[in-house]
């Protein structure tokens, strides 16, 4: 059964309550080496500017292909937490997915995240051509030792 505090709810708002906004996100995604019923593994992790998030999903599809899963996140640097625990500034929010390695309890919310996760290996999310990443952008490569490189250039 799902998590009460987890159900879709939608909400009319006034869209004059936001007082500021980021014209420069910073997404993070995270690849995890998962099994075939289960989202633990080894993780490699991306952070990608310059970008919207739905090049930054395509790329990460493109990237977990049918053997992977992945999460994407925006990540948010509070500046306020900073101040009062250094080191502890910077969280995530997560947009797709989430941390695959995390335990989850059988029929919670954030289970079925997981089998959501498992199940865009073989059903992506479907991405309009005019919104996909760019094909010149690089790709996740393995070194000898199975982990993915951790310098990539821009594209």
């Amino acid at each position: 059964m799902a998590d009460p505090r987890r159900t879709m709810q939608v909400v009319q708002v006034d869209e004059r309550d936001s007082s500021w906004e980021d014209p420069a996100p910073r997404f993070r995604v995270y690849l995890h080496g998962s099994g075939e019923t289960s989202t633990h593994g080894s993780t490699d992790t991306y952070d990608i500017t310059g970008a919207e998030v739905l090049q930054v999903i395509d790329w990460a599809q493109r990237q977990a292909g049918d053997r992977l899963t992945y999460a994407v996140a925006l990540v948010r640097d509070d500046a306020e937490r900073e101040r009062h625990d250094p080191g502890c500034g910077r969280g995530l929010v997560w947009l797709v997915g989430a941390d695959g390695n995390d335990t989850t309890d059988e029929g919670s919310a954030e289970r079925e995240v997981q089998q959501r996760m498992l199940r865009r290996r073989r059903s992506p999310v479907a991405i309009p051509q005019i919104d996909r990443a760019p094909r010149t952008c690089p790709t996740r490569t393995s070194t000898e030792s199975g982990s993915a490189s951790s310098t990539l250039l821009g594209c």
